[in-house]
């Protein structure tokens, strides 16, 4: 069921409605430190429910940030569960929280094509060509060490939407993480004119982030009536 007149609310707003923790960890390659993030989770304040209404995969993590960046442990390898923590959600989380509350969902987790956080397209290109010329994909759920841990958020939740945006640079590692998602379960998404590039859920624009939202609802609406 949805709620399309909801306003655009603003971020304090919804911060009011929703409480964001994220799964935090430094990876050192080649004597630099990259700061990643694993999973960000998104539940409705007062609501303990443990039903993942959606899993959503985007580019990678930008903005946001663990309330205290000190506890950000730093991995080595994939043996030890990372802990979820609280954290500062970004203009991105802010809009995943406004689809939530289109769709009266209560509980979204978020995970990305990397880890890497990053806020700019130009950091980003470059972190993910240095983890490449060093040979580690470990910053990548998609990576063959990690499909247990893929195959497990994708599993638990109610459906898959992605969002991984539209430039042309992530073609490859789009394509591969939309044959692993198929593999295991059908996605949802509003697909660009490339495939497999989905519209990312924030455009900046407010225009164009009312459009996604709008765009998403009417998509996620067919699903419910041919279900």
């Amino acid at each position: 069921m949805s709620r399309r007149g909801t306003m655009f609310q603003t971020g304090k707003e919804l911060e009011g409605i929703f409480h964001t923790e994220g799964a935090f960890y430094f990876l050192e390659t080649a004597g630099r430190n990259q700061f990643c993030r694993s999973l960000a989770a998104v539940r409705r304040i007062g609501i303990d429910s443990e039903t993942v209404d959606a899993l959503l995969v985007l580019q990678n993590p930008g903005k946001s940030m663990p309330i205290d960046v000190h506890i950000a442990p730093l991995v080595i390898d994939w043996t030890e569960e990372i802990p979820l923590v609280p954290a500062k959600p970004d203009p991105t989380i802010h809009q995943v929280m406004r689809l939530m509350e289109r769709r009266q969902w209560n509980f979204v987790q978020i995970i990305n094509l990397t880890d890497l956080r990053c806020a700019e397209f130009a950091d980003y290109k470059e972190r993910v060509e240095f983890m490449n010329r060093n040979f580690d994909d470990r910053h990548r759920i998609f990576s063959d060490s990690r499909q247990h841990e893929l195959a497990w958020y994708v599993e638990n939740a109610e459906m898959v939407i992605v969002g991984w945006g539209t430039k042309p640079y992530n073609l490859e590692v789009a394509h591969d993480a939309y044959m692993t998602l198929n593999g295991i379960r059908p996605v949802e998404g509003l697909r660009a004119g490339i495939q497999p590039l989905y519209y990312h859920p924030y455009p900046i624009l407010q225009k164009k982030c009312i459009k996604w939202l709008d765009d998403m609802d009417k998509l996620l609406e067919r699903r419910v009536l041919i279900s």
